[in-house]
């Protein structure tokens, strides 16, 4: 199965330009590929939208656009970013293919296009061997942003950093031996979830070291999903184990100064028990940023402008407080 991996939209107001540049670009070369399947795992919006703005339609159109040529899957992204219910509308924008919104803790079969999620968190016994039997060409284990507010309310708020990363585990660990039997039946298996890899590195090159975060990588491998698709870290980035694969595509644009690497989307090639992924750069926005220790440096500015032509530009500068006139 080729998928094509996009994740961190963000569309917004103000990130329109940057966003629609980048996604529209994405989502026109992996129709030109020939991806089978679109999966988006997380933070399409940057904030609550209002239904006439721009940023909002423009969104829709490429996610219509991508479902005229595949299935395609959306995750529950950070609820700040895409607050519940967002993405509920985006159901009912498939085109000659489903789009499928992934806003609960599930596990969802693709079969002959459309998409067929567990009743509870993993298949029961009865629906995995109704599903082996009609060998769906793939198979999604779904973990969309956990409230914590309501983890909170049933561990206790000093419990709750913690405590999350053990029952994301627990449900990990009972997917992967579901995943497990799917892929002895010779079915391709794809975890997607949007959260922080603890020892993973952020845009700005900051190691995200912890107790707090989601997942460990030891988590996400004992899922037993061929490949695993995440949101939330704008950096790509991968980690492989025995054949299998966890990856960030990273921000599909450039939305920070400083931030590291080229932006894009992953192309997927996914296999029971095998899977790899490239990253696509997009035609993301360069930005400059430049910082003094002192007054500007004009001559060194002089410098940089002869090569930022349509890139953007940041100066700073700090100076003694007795020489700030």
């Amino acid at each position: 199965m080729k998928l094509a991996h996009f994740s961190d939209l963000h569309y917004a107001p103000d990130n329109l330009a940057e966003s629609e540049r980048c996604f529209s670009f994405a989502v026109g070369d992996a129709i030109a590929s020939g991806a089978q399947v679109g999966v988006i795992s997380g933070d399409s919006t940057d904030h609550r939208l209002d239904a006439h703005a721009p940023s909002l339609h423009a969104l829709a159109t490429q996610v219509h656009r991508l479902a005229n040529a595949m299935p395609v899957l959306m995750l529950q992204g950070t609820f700040s970013h895409e607050p519940p219910g967002t993405l509920d509308n985006f159901a009912l924008m498939g085109g000659a293919h489903q789009v499928h919104v992934a806003d609960r803790v599930s596990q969802v079969a693709l079969i002959d296009g459309r998409f067929w999620p567990s009743t509870g968190p993993v298949f029961s016994d009865v629906e995995l061997e109704q599903f082996i039997a009609v060998k769906p060409e793939l198979v999604f284990t779904c973990l969309p942003t956990v409230n914590k507010g309501q983890l909170a309310a049933s561990v206790g708020a000093l419990a709750a950093g913690t405590e999350l990363g053990d029952v994301l585990a627990a449900y990990l660990a009972a997917a992967g031996r579901v995943n497990t039997q799917l892929r002895a039946a010779g079915i391709p298996t794809v975890g997607v979830s949007h959260g922080t890899v603890n020892g993973c590195t952020t845009e700005h090159g900051v190691v995200m070291a912890g107790f707090d975060h989601e997942f460990s990588l030891t988590a996400l491998f004992e899922a037993g999903c061929d490949g695993f698709m995440l949101g939330h870290i704008h950096k790509a980035q991968q980690w492989a184990r025995e054949g299998r694969l966890v990856a960030y595509p990273g921000s599909i644009g450039r939305f920070h100064y400083g931030e590291e690497g080229e932006k894009g989307y992953l192309a997927w090639d996914v296999q029971p028990g095998v899977a790899s992924a490239t990253h696509i750069a997009t035609p993301s926005r360069q930005m400059v940023c430049v910082d003094f220790d002192g007054p500007p440096d004009m001559a060194r500015l002089a410098e940089i402008a002869a090569d930022a032509t349509d890139k953007f530009v940041r100066v700073r500068w700090q100076v003694d407080e007795e020489h700030r006139q």
